[in-house]
């Protein structure tokens, strides 16, 4: 199987779920936070949502691939799960297509690794919504609060065990899945990665990857130009 960031395609899917009420959603989403914020604490959970945004208005700002807003708005979900080693998150992007009379929606899974004390982010497999899975069917874009209320089952839904424990084996899964390429089989790796060295650790393997990533998606800006920096006020 091809690997998910080398620049090519997504993997894609349709669904069909049964949202919660809003109640239920925001009880869900308070535990889930409170629960990600008791492992990374309250400022630096804050930080690095802050930093997020942070790469996605340089993405758009230096028109990357996928990242130029035309008939579709796209945001940062509030809601960051990570690990209890506290190197690496799960998170998305919400986005809403703005074309009438049937607009859709989409989830893109956002994943983030801290490297060498640096946090690196990078994306992952999206989810397509079909207008069918809107509440009030009235040729509106979705709401964002839509979305999230999506989100919540089909990417949230993994981070904890039936014990309320983060399970481990899910940031595992979306980190160091098939779509990331084989350890025990390096060969079509090392040629994505243009080296000729086989790894011995596997977490160094992975890291490598998701490095690769994210310098591919700087590549697929207009190389011509000055990379454009965020503007700070004081």
């Amino acid at each position: 199987m091809a690997m998910l960031n080398r620049g090519i395609s997504y993997i894609t899917f349709f669904f069909l779920i049964s949202c919660t009420n809003s109640k239920n959603t925001g009880n869900l989403t308070t535990e889930l936070k409170s629960k990600s914020k008791t492992i990374i604490g309250e400022s630096n959970y804050d930080a690095v949502l802050n930093r997020i945004n942070d790469t996605i208005l340089s993405w758009k700002l230096n028109r990357l691939r996928d990242y130029t807003e035309n008939e579709s708005q796209y945001r940062v979900d509030s809601l960051l799960c990570f690990n209890t080693n506290r190197n690496r998150l799960i998170t998305c992007l919400i986005g809403k297509a703005l074309i009438k009379p049937n607009p859709t929606g989409g989830i893109t899974f956002m994943l983030g690794e801290k490297i060498s004390n640096e946090w690196y982010f990078f994306k992952s497999s999206h989810i397509f919504i079909p207008y069918e899975l809107k509440k009030i069917k009235d040729g509106e874009p979705f709401e964002f609060e839509e979305l999230h209320e999506i989100a919540l089952k089909e990417v949230y839904g993994g981070y904890l065990n039936e014990k309320g424990e983060i399970n481990e084996a899910w940031f595992t899964s979306l980190f160091e899945g098939p779509g990331w390429g084989d350890f025990e089989n390096q060969e079509s790796s090392l040629k994505f990665l243009n080296v000729t060295e086989k790894f011995t650790d596997k977490r160094n393997f992975f890291e490598a990857i998701h490095l690769q990533s994210v310098k591919n998606n700087w590549a697929s800006r207009d190389t011509t130009k000055p990379i454009i920096s965020l503007q700070r006020s004081l």
